[in-house]
């Protein structure tokens, strides 16, 4: 058999299949790069409602720590011009609310508010019923987060309730 004659079957790659495996590289790579813009989102998106979480819930334990006193937070709201009680004889809800407010807005959490409800559930001992001395205590935490790639926000709120009972 004639040296020239001989078939060479090296099986190495063409050129058209090496373009091809980079065409698929890239646009899994593609793929993969919008994953990670999604995920930081989302990443920031669960940073924000962790930490509204922990403002919510601090402002529980105030308020339990105070429960002689509970009615003395009720309508705090930080966006006010007046957010927190103004009276002397509320000097711990005034301090609460104060520290607060300054927390909620160190946070860097875009458009976050803090409000606070706090009424009496039992009926009035005056009418003849016994009453627990209870008060419902709702805080309600708003912020506003990107609603994702674009540059929409999205208002989202946490409502934190409990009952408050004088020991």
């Amino acid at each position: 058999m004639n040296h020239l004659q001989t078939i060479r079957n090296d099986g190495g790659f063409t050129l058209i299949e090496a373009v091809m495996a980079g065409a698929v590289l890239a646009i899994t790579m593609l793929g993969v790069a919008g994953f990670q813009g999604s995920s930081l989102a989302k990443n920031a998106q669960s940073k924000d409602t962790t930490v509204v979480t922990n403002f919510g819930v601090e402002m529980l334990e105030r308020i339990q720590s105070n429960r002689q006193r509970v009615l003395d937070y009720h309508n705090i709201d930080t966006t006010a011009s007046t957010p927190c009680p103004q009276t002397a004889d509320k000097r711990q809800a005034l301090a609460d609310c104060q520290q607060w407010r300054a927390a909620l807005i160190a946070s860097n959490i875009s458009g976050v508010r803090g409000t606070v409800s706090a009424i009496l559930s039992d009926p009035a001992p005056t009418l003849g019923v016994p009453s627990l001395n209870r008060s419902n205590v709702v805080i309600t935490v708003t912020w506003n987060t990107s609603a994702g790639s674009g540059t929409s926000m999205q208002s989202k709120t946490m409502t934190f309730r409990t009952v408050v009972a004088p020991e």
